[in-house]
């Protein structure tokens, strides 16, 4: 994804360069207060459902799909994915695909939009021909009828939750993509939150514009300016080797640690390591469900926000086991 790694945020992806090409931030949509169906589609069934998938052998979206496929078919709307076979997501194969959907006559398109400029001239196009559009994951197009995912204002007041109930002073460094987007969002609520939790000072927030090998010398840099700088906070999993890598060469295991996302960025090696503080969890299975559900009410007149949030929590050494146990969060 040439365009935001939105994957690698709320879905911690640990593929890289590939998302930094895009998981997510279902806050930042639009501003309806109720998403709205397609131009000719009020009140048309949804019999045929394509989920054009950034990267459908990836654990977390594979578990998107297949949970998004059930909830079709008990819903009796017919099926199908499409997406790139390997590690790298293909965003000209997605788009591809969604213009394949369109022709076919697809009743509802079902995709994450790497990146805005890309996809919302596609989504136009598929509410034009009558077909509902719906993302997950995403918050930056404005041209589809719904959007499921993380919620990243909770996210960002969670992760300042988390934070705070770590015994002793919290002198917290931010290490994201950009001040836009759903980072800005992330990081601002969490500055809101933290007024409210005195042992939480924000000291630094440094940018990898989206270049993740350039971690591990933002976070040694952060480290040296800032010699009090003791708990690193990033909505991006796929950063976390980086930070988890510049902690160590700095020798500060111990003494700096790391608020993350995902369970699938080495998040759970850290944490044994003793440098993970927390981690994001997310119910992947309700992110393929919701955007069914959503667009299936809408189909039949209903009404639902065009932001959907799901649910989240974050995982600490004390809780990780309990959290992940029934398999809903991951």
């Amino acid at each position: 994804m040439a365009a935001r790694r939105y994957l690698r945020y709320a879905l911690g992806a640990a593929i890289v360069t590939t998302l930094s090409a895009g998981v997510t931030a279902c806050s930042n949509a639009t501003g309806d207060t109720a998403a709205k169906p397609s131009a000719g589609s009020s009140g048309k069934p949804i019999k045929s459902m394509l989920f054009v998938n950034p990267l459908p052998n990836y654990p977390a979206w594979k578990t998107i799909g297949q949970c998004m496929k059930a909830e079709a078919e008990k819903n009796g709307i017919g099926f199908s994915q499409a997406g790139p076979n390997g590690n790298n997501m293909d965003t000209k194969l997605m788009l591809d695909r969604l213009q394949q959907g369109i022709s076919s006559k697809v009743d509802a398109l079902v995709t994450f939009p790497a990146s805005a400029e890309q996809f919302d001239p596609i989504f136009a196009q598929a509410r034009a021909a009558g077909a509902y559009v719906a993302t997950v994951e995403g918050g930056q197009t404005k041209n589809q009828n719904l959007n499921a995912g993380t919620s990243f204002e909770e996210f960002g007041r969670l992760a300042a939750k988390t934070v705070a109930a770590k015994a002793g002073q919290q002198n917290v460094a931010f290490l994201t993509q950009g001040p836009t987007g759903p980072d800005a969002t992330f990081v601002n609520a969490f500055k809101e939150a933290a007024q409210q939790y005195p042992n939480i000072k924000i000291i630094d927030t440094r940018y990898d514009g989206g270049d993740v090998v350039k971690t591990t010398d933002l976070a040694t840099a952060l480290m040296t300016a800032h010699p009090d700088l003791n708990h690193f906070v990033t909505n991006e999993g796929a950063d976390t080797p980086g930070i988890i890598a510049a902690i160590k060469q700095k020798g500060r295991v111990g003494k700096v640690f790391l608020t993350t996302n995902s369970i699938y960025s080495g998040s759970v090696e850290g944490m044994k390591a003793g440098i993970v503080y927390s981690f994001l969890l997310q119910n992947m299975c309700e992110i393929g469900k919701a955007p069914v559900d959503a667009l299936v009410k809408l189909s039949k007149g209903g009404t639902v926000p065009p932001n959907i949030p799901t649910p989240i929590d974050f995982a600490t050494a004390s809780t990780v086991d309990s959290l992940t146990k029934s398999g809903d969060l991951q």
